[in-house]
């Protein structure tokens, strides 16, 4: 399963920073995109939530879009998928963990603001993908892939496609329920739809 690194437009701190201080203020931007977005959001107003100095802030990040991108790169988290030797429990496996990134990292809440308004922003949108969405595609065509090399999946499909399919539901469920996992559909239901036609002919329920 291949892996993408987090990547951010940052620059170098001219001496050493506050661990605290820094926490303090990719927590206020987090906070503060939640609450008004990426457009109204300003530097003035993360270094007032934070608590901290002009020049705590200015030092570290040169732009609003400088710290926005290191805001985001925080909430990215590897997923080490264990192969369970089925598709159903590989995908069981990694909704799980993906629903457990959401929630604990607040992604679930913040995801459907930012996705509006990446479409627009090519920058914020190509910070987005790298680190909230690239490697969730990732872990599922990893189990894809296996699910074909077994013969559980027909071997003609498109696999972009197919995450598409696993994925989509979700994603959608997220944005017309604002980020409610108590109205997401459980990992059991999507797989009982969606595997009857990815499977072989031949293996088919009649």
């Amino acid at each position: 399963m291949s892996k993408t690194a987090p990547a951010s437009p940052r620059r170098a701190p001219g001496r050493p920073r506050s661990e605290e201080s820094h926490r303090a203020i990719v927590s206020a931007t987090l906070e503060l995109l939640l609450e008004v977005g990426y457009g109204p959001l300003t530097m003035e107003a993360v270094r007032t939530r934070a608590g901290v100095g002009k020049a705590t802030i200015y030092r570290r990040w040169g732009s609003k879009e400088e710290l926005v991108g290191d805001a985001i790169v925080s909430l990215h988290e590897e997923f080490d998928v264990p192969d369970t030797g089925s598709l159903r429990g590989d995908y069981a496996a990694i909704a799980q963990m993906v629903r457990a990134s959401a929630q604990r990292a607040g992604v679930s809440a913040l995801a459907p603001r930012l996705l509006g308004e990446a479409v627009n922003d090519p920058e914020l949108h190509a910070i987005f993908y790298a680190n909230l969405v690239q490697p969730r595609r990732d872990a599922l065509g990893g189990a894809l892939q296996r699910a074909v090399d077994r013969g559980e999946i027909r071997d003609d499909i498109d696999l972009d496609l197919v995450i598409d399919l696993f994925a989509g539901p979700a994603v959608y469920r997220l944005l017309i329920t604002a980020g409610d996992f108590s109205k997401m559909f459980s990992v059991e239901q999507q797989l009982d739809v969606l595997l009857n036609g990815l499977r072989p002919a031949a293996s088919r329920r009649t």
